[in-house]
């Protein structure tokens, strides 16, 4: 037993002031003289005795209640932990401030519990003492630490984050906060409800020999809907085209969901509703279809009503709906006619002609589709440009000429990690088989076409250093008639003829007419539709800056927030990245001059929807795992008051409250024994 104020003991010296009056009897006796006093001889001598034993048990109660009070003022306990107190406490807080943490309780929220348990936690330490308050934020102000006044004041500023870190970032950011110390003592308290999707404890591994104190907080709602991904059937868009939208909704409660409204609205117009059924623990996709009436940047959002937990009942995204795809053809000589009736009579394509010998490099920029057309030869300056537009995302459509210079040629494929052409095969040969799972023919035929009437080549040209991301036509012979090669962001279609005569009649085939079309249409580079906030740090967008003084920002719809990113300028494309300056889900406008250019759409991270916790026995079986040498603790802050809770884990098992009742027991046998022994 050891005490926390040792130096009151000293009053146990108080106990000679009951023993000295026992030992100095200051009562004055009187005398009275009987004729014959021989009758009350035994009595007297037995009354005698009597009243020494009473004064000795008088004596005792007083001596114990006097210790019993000292001892109490001393706050005696049973220490649980060695604590050097000279050397003084760094204690470190965490609370979890995400978005799990808005479950309801009945004061208030859990996260509003915690702020106020990590309040009671700062009060049973002293003055002295050192402490780092952070949650899931990490800010500069978080890793300095603070005295317990300064620690008080921070918690009242704290509120929920769309952030959420796992145990080794919080063990990390602890080390890395309180390295500076020179305070002995280490205690880490943990006040969070420790939901399985970001606190593995696998990834617990404390080293710097503190006490960790986990103080459980247990949700009690257990129901949450959240939309949890969208895509889009196809890739393109198109203006009075019907598209189709698969949301994917996620029920992480315990009760099935029946009829829940899901609404889809196009820049601030519903264009959808649906009611979803979701059973309990699982996730349902549901389909909505609906017209696109207008071209350019669309700002879409997602929508389902339920509560306590709403940060993911919205989902945002964007997409583009063009006019037109740009289409540049770099011809030898003449404009090849069926290219052109392909793509400049074409509405849905913008077509733009260019001769070899004079190439405008500025039309890359704004074409989502480069076809190279019997061009003879590369020269360095053209091969730098499509290399940047290629690893731009950009695509290349090659139809080889007959008089191709094989060293151009292929040191500019080389230089891509393509596939080169080799050499010009004049033997007659039927095309075998086409990929109907390709992305350039998936839809647009009925059945597996094995009775298709395949188109001959009379010649072809072989491939070199042959590798095939995707194949599209191939001949009978296993040799490939059209493939693509992937290459940075965009890619490489190879076609093994020319769209000549001389090379057969593929060219003219509507076999060869369906993935040449799908090829253009397919060609518009789509961005993302959406962001998730702490995980998408970068995205590319179609807006090229002319000079170095135009800078892109970025500016939430509907607000006053406006923020610059770092970004880079990549030929057709410009690179903004994002870092940690978002914290707001919603739709965001790339501001240019004080003109939109394209918007982009962030969304919280949906790892919060996923409701499920550690339970208290799987803490403790972890705890256990670790030993008694970890020191590690497990505080219910629902099952006990949390104050009491921490005060017996820093200074031990408190024991002057059984002190206080053996003082007043003490007494009140005094009382009874003066009053009641005659």
């Amino acid at each position: 037993m050891l005490f926390n104020q040792p130096l009151l003991l000293i009053g146990l010296v108080g106990v000679l002031v009951p023993i000295l009056i026992h030992l100095f009897n200051f009562r004055r006796y009187k005398t009275y003289y009987f004729s014959n006093v021989k009758m009350l001889q035994d009595i007297a001598e037995k009354t005698k005795r009597e009243s020494q034993l009473k004064h000795l048990i008088v004596l005792c109660l007083r001596v114990l209640a006097i210790a019993a009070l000292v001892i109490a003022f001393a706050q005696p306990y049973i220490p649980t932990h060695s604590l050097n107190s000279k050397s003084g406490n760094m204690v470190t807080v965490y609370v979890d401030n995400s978005f799990s943490m808005d479950g309801n309780t009945p004061e208030g929220t859990l996260f509003y519990d915690g702020v106020n348990n990590a309040r009671k936690i700062i009060n049973n330490f002293q003055y002295t003492d050192e402490f780092i308050l952070y949650n899931n934020d990490f800010t500069a102000q978080q890793a300095r630490p603070l005295n317990k006044e300064e620690a008080l004041k921070v918690l009242d500023n704290w509120t929920t984050s769309p952030n959420s870190k796992s145990w080794t970032d919080l063990l990390t950011f602890e080390k890395n906060a309180g390295n500076e110390s020179e305070k002995r003592n280490l205690l880490h308290y943990y006040i969070s409800d420790f939901q399985k999707n970001n606190f593995d404890f696998t990834q617990y591994k404390r080293e710097d020999g503190g006490s960790t104190f986990l103080i459980n907080m247990p949700a009690k709602e257990t129901s949450n809907v959240s939309i949890d991904s969208c895509w889009f059937l196809s890739p393109v868009f198109r203006e009075g085209q019907q598209v189709t939208l698969t949301v994917r909704v996620r029920n992480c409660g315990d009760g099935d969901v029946v009829k829940l409204p899901l609404k889809l609205y196009v820049n601030g117009e519903q264009k959808a509703m649906a009611a979803i059924d979701v059973a309990a623990d699982s996730y349902a996709d549901h389909q909505l279809n609906y017209t696109l009436t207008s071209s350019g940047i669309q700002c879409a959002h997602l929508e389902v009503e339920d509560v306590p937990i709403t940060f993911d009942n919205r989902l945002y995204f964007t997409y583009n709906v063009s006019d037109a795809t740009n289409v540049t053809v770099i011809y030898q000589d003449k404009p090849n006619p069926y290219l052109t009736a392909l793509y400049a009579k074409d509405s849905v394509f913008s077509c733009k002609m260019m001769p070899a010998g004079k190439i405008d490099y500025d039309g890359f920029k704004k074409s989502s589709l480069i076809v190279m057309s019997e061009v003879e030869s590369v020269s360095s300056g053209l091969a730098d440009e499509l290399t940047k537009y290629v690893n731009n995302g950009g695509t290349l459509l090659v139809f080889p000429s007959a008089k191709m210079d094989y060293g151009s040629w292929n040191s500019f494929l080389g230089g891509l990690n393509s596939s080169q052409y080799g050499n010009l095969a004049t033997q007659e040969l039927r095309i075998g088989s086409i990929n109907t799972e390709s992305t350039y023919f998936k839809g647009s035929l009925q059945g597996n076409g094995e009775r298709l009437d395949f188109p001959t080549a009379k010649q072809y040209f072989t491939f070199a250093s042959l590798h095939t991301d995707e194949a599209v036509m191939t001949f009978e012979n296993s040799q490939p008639a059209l493939f693509v090669n992937n290459v940075g962001n965009g890619r490489v279609v190879l076609s093994a003829v020319a769209a000549n005569d001389d090379f057969g009649n593929i060219h003219k085939h509507a076999l060869f007419f369906i993935p040449m079309h799908n090829i253009g249409i397919r060609s518009v580079m789509q961005q993302q539709l959406y962001n998730i906030i702490g995980k998408n740090h970068s995205q590319a967008v179609s807006k090229s800056m002319e000079g170095r003084e135009d800078v892109l920002s970025l500016k939430l719809q509907g607000g006053e927030r406006e923020y610059i990113p770092e970004q880079r300028n990549l030929g057709n494309e410009t690179m903004l990245y994002f870092n940690d300056q978002l914290d707001e889900a919603g739709i965001y406008d790339v501001m240019l001059d004080g003109a939109r250019q394209t918007a982009v759409a962030f969304n919280y991270d949906r790892r919060e929807s996923q409701l499920k916790y550690y339970t208290e026995e799987e803490i403790e079986a972890f705890i256990k795992e670790q030993g008694d040498s970890a020191h590690i603790e497990l505080i219910d802050a629902a099952a006990k008051d949390i104050t009491q809770n921490v005060a017996e884990t820093l200074h031990g098992h408190a024991l002057w409250r059984w002190f206080i009742l053996l003082a007043l027991v003490f007494l009140a046998a005094e009382v009874a024994i003066l009053r009641l022994w005659k």
